[in-house]
């Protein structure tokens, strides 16, 4: 895992919050990997950045940067299982 660098990391916390505060406007309850908010429950052995949840409709988002993208594929594939084994969505997001 590539660490990201206080640019990337701003951009990537922006993109959480982001996705955090859109599925909250879709209904959503949402924990978010983000300082001073729960964090998501483990999926696959890994904490997500998003874990939303209304009904029985789950999603998982992982937020990657430029220079995460390739470092984290295999977070990425744990948490895409592990979303499957739970009937949800799993989506990567790019943050910018």
């Amino acid at each position: 895992m590539v660490k990201r660098g206080k640019i990337g990391q701003a951009r990537h916390d922006n993109k959480v919050r982001s996705e955090l505060e859109k599925l909250v406007g879709e209904g959503f309850r949402v924990w978010a990997d983000l300082p001073g908010r729960t964090r998501p429950p483990k999926v696959g052995g890994v904490i997500p950045d998003i874990y939303a949840r209304k009904g029985n409709k789950l999603i998982i988002e992982e937020i990657e940067t430029p220079s995460t993208k390739k470092s984290d594929e295999n977070q990425q594939q744990k948490l895409k299982k592990g979303t499957k084994e739970k009937g949800g969505i799993f989506k990567i997001k790019m943050a910018k």
